[in-house]
């Protein structure tokens, strides 16, 4: 009776196939690190996209509503401009104002809401973009500080866009300019910039220039 013939691996093939599967593991594991780091950095940009996107929509139709609030007793009253304010450390800055007649959900009062809130928009460099308001029918509203809202604590830089129609140019501003009689104007673009973590975006809000005080459609 012949011997039965067998077939078994090699210690040295065995030791192959182990170094061979270890380096496969290695690749797919380098792979899939790869995937989830590329994904969850543009995870991350998405979501930041959506709140420059979120804070630039609310503001323009916040202005927007500031523009087609026309009052009988005054054309444009209550409508974007660039103007005095008072501020809550007991002084004025030059900000652009306007007036919400129904006030606004970011807005949190001590009690109930009022309306003919006014609003002004300002940057500042410890909270970031910021709206100071307070409603015209408040008994101290020309004498108390005006309450003020962080909109978006990303943005690092509020500035103004002019057109200068004489010399068909524009001119990117950090205050708002005065005209040769000392009187602030009102620019055409505001310019909001978005910053977090590397990432950097850059959101305009155009403003209407409506000097008859006809709606702006």
């Amino acid at each position: 009776m012949k011997p039965r013939s067998t077939t078994a691996f090699t210690l040295v093939e065995v030791l192959l196939a182990l170094a061979l599967l270890a380096a496969l593991l290695a690749a797919l594991n380098q792979f899939v690190f790869a995937i989830t780091e590329a994904s969850t950095k543009n995870h991350d940009r998405f979501v930041f996209a959506q709140h420059t996107r979120a804070v630039t929509r609310h503001l323009d139709a916040m202005l927007q509503t500031a523009t087609l609030n026309v009052r009988a007793s005054q054309v444009n009253a209550g409508a974007p401009a660039a103007a005095e304010m008072r501020l809550p450390e007991n002084s004025t800055a030059a900000l652009l104002v306007f007036d919400l007649p129904a006030g606004d959900r970011l807005f949190t009062w001590p009690d109930r809401p009022l309306p003919e809130v006014r609003c002004a928009l300002a940057w500042r460099p410890d909270e970031g973009l910021v709206l100071y308001w307070k409603s015209r029918l408040e008994e101290d509203f020309a004498t108390a500080d005006p309450r003020m809202t962080v909109v978006s604590s990303f943005v690092t830089a509020l500035t103004y866009d002019y057109y200068d129609a004489g010399t068909d140019r524009w001119s990117i501003e950090e205050e708002l300019q005065e005209d040769g009689a000392g009187t602030l104007q009102l620019p055409r673009r505001l310019r909001l910039r978005f910053v977090r973590n590397g990432q950097e975006f850059e959101e305009v809000i155009p403003l209407a220039v409506n000097p008859e005080g006809l709606p702006v459609y």
